[in-house]
This record gives C-alpha cells, structure tokens and sequence, in this order.
C-alpha cells in the first residue's frame, strides 16, 4: 500500500469511531441483608471453670494449662453451678457463741446479755435481736455474744436443777420459823385453831420512848438482818427473798413497812416461788 492509502484508512477509522455509541457501564446492584447483632462480650467471673463428670483435664480444651491461662487472661468459659468459697458466697460457719451454732428466729439471733440493756433486758437474759442491733450497737461494745441453741438447753437445765435447790431451801427456812413459834409459845396445843401463826419467832429490842415510840424505828431491811443473824442455816439470800407485808396486831398495815412502836407485828416473807412464810415479831423497849 501506498502512503496516501494508509492515511485515507487511518482517517476513516478514526471516523467510525467517532461515530458509535459510547458503551454502557456497568449497573451497580445492592443485596438486602438483615441485621448482624455485635458479638457478646466474654464475662469474667471469679469463680471456679467448669468441670466436666470426670474432672480435669477432661478434654484438650479443659487441660490445665489452659484453664490457667484463662484464668491469667480473664478469658475463658465460667460457671456459677459450683460457687467457691469466696467472700461474695462464703460457707456459713459453725458455732459463733456456743454449741449447736447460732440460732435465729425469722431473720433475728439469738444472743445473751453481758450486761444489763435498757429496754432489751438484763444481764444473762437470752433474747432475739436484729443482726444490725448486734453488729453495731452490741458487740463491738462487748455487751452481748451470740449463744446456740445446745448452750441455752444446757444453762435452762442447770437454772432448773438451782431453782430445784432453791425451793428445796425455801421449805426448810419456812419450817424452821414455823417450829421455832411453836417452841416460843410452849407447845403446838396453844396455837389459835382460826390462824397459822403461833408464837413469836423473832423478838428485837430498840431504845424507846416512854409512850413506846422508837428512837429511828424498825425498817424492812433491819428485819431481814436479824432473821439472817438469828437463823444463819436459813435461806435468805437472792432476790427472790424479800419481806412483803408488815401488819400490827390489830391486822393493819404498817405504812413504808416502817415500824415506828413497840409491840408485837405479823411479817409476811416471801422465801422463793410459792413458797412464804408469815410470822410474829416483837419490839421490846432497851
């Protein structure tokens, strides 16, 4: 080919092309996907991994080495089916203030009294408190310990074996005064058939006025001295022995107790639980 045709045929290529269309690009098309949630965090827990039936290592993912390495790195598979004895889930202990451990009645303990409590009660007492009562107004000032129920059953049977001990001697003081009227009076046959008192069982003497008025007087705590010291084998101490009625012969009640002539009176003690005794004082003149 000649140099000019090569040129007409260059041209009319570039023409043709100039001519078509341009070519269509390509459709961009979008697919509807739902939506993926974000993946769950690892929780880290303090407690024990998991144990298969068999214990460890069970499996290669449960070898020791590996369950050291979780637990090193916080990561790890952990369960709550078997606690450790952490703080958060620690094992109740046994005991706390006597046998049997510490007993609780609808959420309260039980505890005893070291010392007297206003408005819980006194000293020994056995009572049910709060535990916010015990914790921080109680313990920390060492007036009271928590008690179990074993202690208690062992101090309610040795208070009943005492309380046993105490009647026993209540009787013997009220028949002791009782035989001693008898003997002051010269024999049971001039007792008063209407009365239970016969004869004098206690006689004091106190400085007095001509008209038999006593210089101070006679008061409860004076008789109960002279009943001690008259009859030293008798029982006469405790709270529970206490002098409940002072009458004159006349069957009036001395006021305050507080005898203030000469004369013979009714006393009324009372020795114990159901058990008193009443007899005749006499106040002679020095």
């Amino acid at each position: 080919m000649t140099p000019a045709s090569i040129v007409l045929l260059l041209l009319a290529l570039l023409a043709s092309a100039a001519a078509a269309p341009p070519a269509s690009s390509p459709k961009t098309t979008y697919a509807k996907v739902g939506f993926v949630p974000p993946a769950s965090p690892t929780l880290v827990s303090p407690l024990a991994p998991r144990q298969s039936a068999a214990g460890w290592p069970s499996t290669a993912k449960q070898h020791q080495a590996r369950i050291n390495h979780q637990i090193a790195t916080g990561y790890g598979t952990y369960t709550a089916d078997s606690p450790s004895p952490t703080s958060l889930f620690g094992k109740k202990k046994k005991g706390g203030g006597g046998g049997g451990g510490t007993a609780t009645k609808k959420g309260k303990l039980q505890i005893q009294l070291l010392e007297t409590v206003p408005q819980l009660g006194q000293k020994g007492d056995v009572i049910f408190v709060a535990s916010a009562v015990f914790h921080n107004q109680l313990r920390g000032a060492n007036k009271a310990r928590l008690i179990g129920e074993e202690e208690v059953k062992q101090m309610e049977a040795e208070q009943e074996e005492e309380q046993k001990e105490m009647a026993e001697n209540a009787r013997r003081t009220k028949a002791m005064l009782e035989e001693a009227m008898v003997e002051n009076l010269g024999g049971e046959e001039q007792c008063d058939d209407n009365g239970d008192i016969c004869g004098v069982a206690l006689e004091l003497k106190r400085k007095a006025g001509p008209e038999g008025n006593l210089f101070g007087g006679v008061n409860p705590k004076m008789v109960m001295e002279a009943l001690k010291e008259r009859y030293p084998e008798g029982s006469w101490d405790g709270k529970q022995v206490k002098l409940t009625e002072v009458k004159d012969m006349e069957g009036k009640d001395v006021k305050k107790k507080d005898i203030k002539h000469t004369g013979e009176y009714t006393m009324s003690v009372s020795l114990g639980k159901d058990v008193d005794v009443t007899f005749v004082l006499s106040i002679a003149a020095e």
